[in-house]
């Protein structure tokens, strides 16, 4: 089985598991180094991602670059 995604060339890049817990609550890691959550279960972390996925594909440009600026300077 191999751990290249559609579209990727060159070598796997290391891959590690999105979703982690602190204390019981659970959160997931974005590409952009941000921890989002908590949540009280891995599952509903994992709706967390799925819905952070639909904001970032349907965001107009504007509003993803504040949300991006905002994420730096946590």
């Amino acid at each position: 089985m191999s751990d290249r995604r559609n579209g990727e060339l060159g070598a796997v890049p290391m891959r590690t598991d999105r979703f982690f817990a602190v204390n019981s609550a659970w959160y997931f890691a974005t590409r952009e180094g941000a921890s989002i959550g908590p949540f009280e279960s891995k599952y509903d972390a994992q709706k967390g991602l799925h819905d952070f996925i639909d904001f970032v594909q349907l965001a107009e440009p504007r509003v993803l670059s504040s949300f991006y600026s905002n994420l730096s300077h946590d």
